[in-house]
């Protein structure tokens, strides 16, 4: 004990020394200390000192060799971060990986108080990445203040991707053209120009690169680099399904962001103006098309797909099902146009909609009945779909439509969910119609997580490709049939009859009936 406080003492008495031979001011005193650490002339005891007293010199030293992303590390970065843009910077970073944003963002801002360049490219970044393109735009606008030409070629990447996502390839062109030596240095640089060129950013009327290997073929399009990406991951996806033996996909594409004119949010289905696929038309070797936006509810409408970067592999599948002449086992919206009348041929791979009741003899209504079915021949004769109601006459039986219990395992006629929101309005109307399908379980038509079930890809080999959405060319007719544009619209009908190679479907498209 003894010792410990003669030490003490003497350390003391030793700094005391020390000091006596320097100014008292406090200003003198800051500089000496200074001057100690930078020329590497101090000693322990006067790093201590300097440290206790928060001089810049030290705290920068000592921060440099810490182990980095230490406690002491994080402690003696905070400290440095008040005057040094590094510190600031490093920190920010740290918060990044460890995904707490709003201290990285608020470290970034520090960083870039202090004019640090690589901050503003790291936030610009963030803010792209998260598609907050306008705040990415005025972060690098703050860097193009202190810098005409950004210091670092990431910076420079960074303004031609955004400027590929905001569509404005006059942009990138130009910084192409005038970088292209300087980006070809960088790692980040040559994948730049690889993604332009492999889709086809500078080059949107090609198509030597589009050769679909089967009749259900899909090419789709995405506006930046990242969204491209998510839709070759979707795709890959696609694999792990049964279902991807019934489509092919051509390379995926750039497309400028506004060129559809879309309208979506989290909250609505994505909805475009159709009419501008012509504009691609001639560059698209494919059936059906899709686009992957920033947010808005997946969909299919006729030959056209739309996605967000949200959705998953399990909702991708589901819409694809769409394409090929399924429809939703779920509620659709009320008064859906398929649930406002019972059908009068069969429309679907899986949904039928019909009367509820049935008067006559049972054969001849069951032969009638399995004749609006597109599932009809795969009913074996010994499963029931009709079932007697008690009560009426032998010689005017009635029937009510469905296959029952004993029968769940079996293809058969089974209420669906589709039209329920239309159809409970009148639920004691026992003249009612009602949605139905052929299989008692849930599927993915119902619930996306769920498999897609082998008979439903059989009934897809049985078919034939009766039931298929019309090829995109269709949406095009559509569009500018409801403008009043009728010759557009008997044009682009002709295009779509050409993907057929039936003669009742030739002449549904032609005729505008799909």
């Amino acid at each position: 004990m003894a010792l410990h406080s003669n030490y003490q003492w003497l350390r003391l008495g030793l700094l005391t020394c020390m000091l006596m031979a320097v100014p008292s001011s406090s200003f003198f005193l800051a500089q000496y200390l200074t001057k100690q650490v930078i020329t590497g002339e101090y000693s322990q005891v006067q790093l201590d000192f300097a440290l206790k007293k928060n001089n810049k010199a030290a705290l920068l030293f000592a921060w440099q060799q810490t182990k980095k992303h230490s406690h002491s590390w994080l402690s003696l970065a905070k400290k440095v971060a008040k005057s040094e843009g590094e510190a600031a910077y490093q920190l920010g970073l740290f918060y990044h990986n460890q995904h707490s944003i709003n201290q990285a963002i608020a470290w970034y801002q520090r960083a870039i108080r202090l004019k640090f360049k690589p901050a503003f490219v790291a936030l610009a970044q963030y803010y792209f990445d998260n598609n907050k393109l306008v705040k990415a735009n005025e972060v690098l606008a703050q860097l193009s203040k202190i810098d005409d030409e950004p210091s670092t070629m990431a910076a420079k990447v960074l303004t031609i991707n955004m400027a590929i996502s905001r569509g404005d390839l006059d942009v990138v062109k130009h910084n192409v053209a005038e970088f292209r030596q300087s980006l070809q240095t960088i790692v980040q640089g040559r994948l730049l120009l690889d993604n332009i060129s492999k889709y086809q950013v500078l080059n949107l009327s090609s198509n030597s690169r589009n050769f679909p290997s089967c009749d259900n073929s899909i090419q789709l399009f995405a506006s930046s680099f990242a969204h491209l990406q998510r839709l070759e991951y979707l795709i890959k996806g696609v694999k792990q399904y049964a279902l991807s033996q019934h489509v092919c996909f051509s390379p995926v594409r750039y497309l400028v962001i506004d060129t559809l004119a879309c309208t979506a949010d989290s909250a609505q289905a994505i909805q475009c103006r159709e009419q501008h696929w012509q504009h691609l038309a001639e560059s698209i070797n494919t059936r059906f098309v899709g686009v992957l936006l920033p947010e808005g509810g997946a969909n299919v409408h006729l030959g056209s797909l739309y996605v967000d970067v949200n959705d998953t592999i399990d909702i991708f599948v589901h819409e694809i099902s769409h394409l090929l002449g399924f429809v939703d086992e779920y509620p659709l919206a009320k008064d859906h146009a398929i649930c406002t009348a019972i059908q009068q041929q069969a429309f679907s791979e899986n949904i039928a909609v019909l009367k509820n009741l049935y008067q006559g003899n049972r054969a001849d209504i069951r032969v009638n009945v399995l004749q609006q079915l597109a599932w009809g021949k795969q009913i074996k004769k010994s499963t029931p779909i009709l079932q007697r109601i008690k009560g009426h006459s032998v010689l005017t039986p009635q029937w009510r439509l469905g296959t029952p219990k004993e029968f769940e395992h079996e293809i058969g006629i089974f209420q669906a969910q589709t039209c329920a929101k239309t159809v409970n309005d009148n639920r004691g109307d026992e003249s009612n119609f009602n949605a139905y399908k052929p299989l008692v379980k849930a599927t993915k038509m119902q619930y996306f997580s769920l498999d897609f079930p082998a008979e439903y890809r059989l009934f897809l080999q049985e078919s034939l490709g009766q039931f298929l959405m019309p090829s995109f060319h269709y949406n095009i007719a559509l569009a500018h049939f409801q403008q009043g544009n009728l010759e557009q619209a008997r044009y682009w009908l002709k295009q779509s009859a050409n993907w057929e190679n039936k003669p009742d479907r030739q002449k549904k498209i032609l005729q505008g009936n799909f």
